[in-house]
């Protein structure tokens, strides 16, 4: 159980520090998704982490476990940041418009 959640904290860090980037060197807002992934993955490789062998799932290589947690901490930062986006904390708040009329019922 506490490989989970170690992942999905990760998620939150690697969409927090894209963020981060994001806001510091804006020219990067075109690749948001590939350099979450791609941090995702260092952070995965840097801690040398692999969510597979936590829960004892054999994998061929264990450079693929690593990466795979790597893309599994990737995915969970573009979940963390569809969530805060429902609550209205997104980060990608300016491609977003929101209606603040109100909605039209069907007749």
């Amino acid at each position: 159980m506490y490989e989970f959640a170690v992942v999905t904290l990760l998620g939150l860090v690697a969409l927090k520090v894209t963020d981060l980037v994001i806001e510091n060197v804006p020219g990067l807002d075109r690749i948001r998704t590939l350099f979450s992934f791609t941090l995702a993955v260092l952070v995965a490789i840097a801690l040398d982490y692999s969510v597979f062998e936590g829960f004892g799932v054999e994998v061929r290589e264990a450079w693929m476990g690593t990466i795979g947690t790597g893309l599994v901490i990737g995915s969970l930062a573009s979940a963390w940041s569809a969530l805060l986006g429902w609550f209205g904390n997104g980060s990608v708040s300016d491609t977003t418009k929101v209606r603040n009329e109100r909605p039209r019922m069907a007749a």
